[in-house]
């Protein structure tokens, strides 16, 4: 095959600012396989039991193992997902937390965290407040939101998802 044809495809395969890594992309996958149902069952708790929300938190650190300081944090009512243990990926889904004891709760993760590895840590909270967006636009955009912060370096911070749902 002629170098130029290959220059030129390379060129404009690199153009596109959307793109994201394939490992990022198959989160997805595996947050809705391994937690669709149980969110789907939160959100049947807030249309039927009153739960006022619901809130997670993605987090992924480098050099720490999180399978085994994870459980140890959390509460009895939070249910905790591996996503991708070689990559250290998790998702805490916390019951009867609102957006101010999620933030909270991760920074106290992150602190935690810090004192087991200097190495980076990514984490995403969101909040869903109603049933108005589905789980799985939920768990697209807390994703896509880890994704970006994590390609950008911003590591050690609390960062947000902006559903549509959340009251301002």
């Amino acid at each position: 095959m002629d170098e130029r044809f290959i220059m030129l495809y390379d060129e404009k395969r690199n153009v596109h600012t959307m793109s994201f890594p394939e490992e990022e992309v198959k989160l997805v996958k595996t947050m809705l396989e391994e937690m669709g149902t149980t969110l789907e069952f939160f959100y049947y708790l807030m249309n039927n039991k009153r739960e006022s929300s619901t809130t997670m938190i993605l987090l992924s650190a480098d050099d720490v193992n999180l399978e085994h300081l994870l459980p140890k944090w959390k509460r009895n009512t939070d249910v905790l997902f591996e996503l991708d243990k070689k990559r250290n990926v998790y998702v805490i889904l916390c019951q009867s937390t609102n957006i101010v004891g999620v933030e909270q709760f991760a920074e106290i993760l992150i602190a935690n965290i810090r004192l087991h590895t200097a190495g980076d840590i990514y984490c995403v909270v969101s909040e869903s407040k109603t049933t108005s967006s589905n789980a799985q636009e939920v768990i697209f955009k807390m994703v896509e939101r880890y994704i970006k912060i994590k390609d950008a370096g911003k590591a050690n911070k609390v960062f947000f998802t902006d559903l549509k749902n959340a009251d301002e």
